[in-house]
């Protein structure tokens, strides 16, 4: 089933749930459309997806692919909400197929999913450096929306300037509620990142509370050959502590 509506602001939001038929696919369209045609824009789109859906038949199918072909060129950006940790690879595998600008938010950001539609640009995020560290410590903060061209600019220049100075360094990352997402291409990054200096880390330690991310942090962290420590936003004094070590 897919509900759809369209916001004064022009954001088409888009709840995908169950089985998706054909139906739902004509009745995306032709409001897609009749907004266009009134309002002589396209909207940008929101899709929520509280769960993994599927279609019901291949002709659901084949109206869903050329619904995507005949407007993802006209469509400037489109949020994708949920929590499944399947739906961090949907903008990087979308966007080999559409021309629209993808990220996807969790379901705690969808106020900041709208806001990322209602803006002119792209506004991704950064990491902050943060200050009262020794020279050998690399401690950072998530914020906004992180892709890989955060960690092009920011993140692997400081590395690699530590690394100059130093034989080995102390990485921290504290990531709040002023962090939104994370994308595929950052996740990525951050692999290359660790293999290509997995024997200079003395000691990394993790700041959050989020609940995805503490759990994937437990699945891969005994692949890494080093320290690490994940700590609540609580125990931030304490992770500071740890790391100046």
């Amino acid at each position: 089933m897919i509900e759809i509506t369209i916001s004064d602001a022009g954001i088409a939001e888009v709840e995908f749930e169950g089985a998706l038929t054909s139906e739902d696919f004509a009745k995306v369209r032709a409001t897609i459309d009749d907004y266009i045609n009134r309002h002589d824009r396209v909207p940008n789109i929101l899709i929520h997806m509280h769960a993994m859906v599927h279609w019901d038949s291949p002709k659901a199918l084949q109206d869903h692919f050329e619904l995507v072909k005949d407007h993802h060129k006209l469509v400037q950006k489109l949020a994708v909400v949920g929590d499944n940790p399947l739906l961090a690879v949907v903008p990087e595998m979308a966007d080999h197929f559409v021309k629209a600008k993808i990220r996807r938010f969790p379901e705690s950001k969808l106020a900041e999913a709208r806001a990322w539609l209602e803006s002119e640009g792209d506004e991704p995020g950064t990491f902050e450096l943060l200050d009262g560290f020794p020279d050998d410590v690399v401690a950072v903060q998530a914020k906004g929306i992180i892709t890989g061209k955060a960690y092009a600019d920011k993140l692997v220049p400081l590395m690699d300037a530590k690394l100059e100075k130093h034989d080995r360094i102390k990485c921290m990352l504290v990531v709040d509620e002023q962090f939104i997402a994370y994308t595929g291409e950052a996740a990525w990054n951050d692999m290359l990142l660790g293999v290509r200096h997995w024997n200079r880390f003395e000691r990394i330690a993790v700041v959050t509370d989020i609940g995805w991310l503490r759990m994937s942090l437990r699945v891969f962290t005994p692949l890494v050959p080093t320290e690490f420590k994940l700590f609540d936003l609580a125990q931030l004094d304490e992770a500071r502590s740890w790391i100046k070590r």
